[in-house]
């Protein structure tokens, strides 16, 4: 999974300066423009594959692919393929927590002792871990480390009580030890933090991750294309991408992955989603929606509490940031080293705009995804 660091967080805030609109006119420009641009940056940064999208105003105003589903194979990309989403999963996770929330079955303030209470009162779980929130799990700042031990990286258990069962066990290997930090001190970018989060939301409704995030997020929004996993290629004949990764330490020619290559099961509320550029623009702009006060999955107040940022501009699954032109910039981005995948949403614009690459060399795809975007906002502003 990425990291975000602080220098990306300083350029992305350079990047957007100004008013955004744009004409019917413009809209055609807006195409053609993205078009040759993805193409333009996907051959020469030498990706794989490379798709984008662009929604104002809940329009689909321009949207494009530019490459092959697997490298050297002559099998075009399309738009209606799927992609790995990596840790845009986070705000998922997280938009499926809030409505367990309004449901009442739990707080953004739930510790760890509240959930793990026969654990706590055996001694099983450290001190210092039980008053750690659900909050600080979700803005990355309940002090647990970034990740699992390497070894958890074998286990792939089937989807379901045998899955949930051992979510359940690695999670409470790590809450046996002290977290780094106090919990509510220090941010540290945690795929742990969100498996945790996810074993609350397991415990308190007994239904796995995936079964919560298909009834609370995919099912409402109708994002027919979402799933867990890469997309799958059941009879081996491309009809979806691959994913892609170079060789040791970076080197070589990209080399295509098997449809099941992915980080394990286990952590799949920090990371393991998949979908269409069109469903994950619907499920960005439903967030859009939500902060304008207009969403359907949770209340304005929640929206609000999922995109308030703690420390490091982090909110639950989200970046936030103020532009220099004044605007909000809403974003996430996400790769589990094969695939690459960039959320940027501008409410106040009702701007959003989707990235995404089946070529997980994050030193090219993420430069060349903040391009699209830069790009995209200089062509409408000119079209203004």
């Amino acid at each position: 999974m990425n990291k975000i660091t602080t220098n990306l967080l300083s350029v992305a805030v350079l990047m957007f300066y100004s008013v955004f609109a744009v004409s019917e006119s413009g809209n055609r420009n807006v195409q053609t423009q993205l078009s040759e641009l993805v193409t333009e940056l996907q051959k020469d940064e030498e990706l794989v594959g490379m798709g984008a999208m662009v929604f104002h105003q809940q329009l689909l105003i321009a949207e494009t692919v530019s490459g092959e589903r697997k490298i050297d194979s002559g099998v075009a990309l399309s738009l209606s393929d799927q992609w790995h989403i990596g840790s845009v999963t986070k705000s998922v996770t997280a938009t499926m927590i809030g409505r367990l929330v309004e449901a009442g079955q739990l707080n953004w303030q739930t510790t760890v002792a509240d959930i793990f209470t026969k654990e706590v009162k055996s001694g099983e779980i450290a001190k210092s871990w039980r008053r750690a929130t659900l909050e600080q799990l979700l803005t990355h700042t309940s002090g647990v480390d970034g990740n699992f031990p390497s070894t958890v990286q074998s286990l792939w258990p089937k989807e379901g009580k045998e899955r949930t069962d051992e979510r359940r066990k690695q999670v409470l290997k790590i809450l046996q030890q002290a977290p780094n930090n106090a919990p509510g001190t220090t941010f540290q970018y945690s795929n742990l933090g969100y498996t945790i989060a996810g074993v609350f939301a397991e415990h308190v409704t007994g239904k796995s991750w995936e079964a919560l995030i298909r009834k609370e997020v995919f099912t409402p929004l109708k994002l027919s294309t979402a799933g867990f996993g890469p997309p799958k290629d059941g009879e081996n004949k491309l009809s979806q991408p691959r994913g892609h990764q170079k060789g040791l330490f970076g080197f070589g020619s990209p080399k295509a992955v098997s449809t099941d290559a992915d980080n394990t099961p286990i952590m799949g509320p920090a990371g393991t989603i998949r979908m269409s550029m069109r469903d994950l623009s619907t499920y960005a702009n439903e967030h859009l929606l939500g902060e304008l006060g207009k969403g359907k999955l949770v209340k304005p107040k929640t929206y609000k509490i999922l995109h308030r940022p703690k420390l490091d501009n982090y909110a639950a699954g989200w970046v936030i940031q103020t532009t220099k032109s004044g605007h909000q910039m809403i974003w996430h981005n996400g790769s589990n080293t094969m695939w690459y995948t960039l959320v940027v949403i501008f409410p106040e614009l009702e701007l959003s705009v989707v990235v995404m690459a089946n070529d997980g060399n994050i030193s090219t795809a993420e430069p060349a995804a903040w391009k699209i975007v830069r790009a995209m906002k200089e062509r409408m502003v000119k079209d203004q």
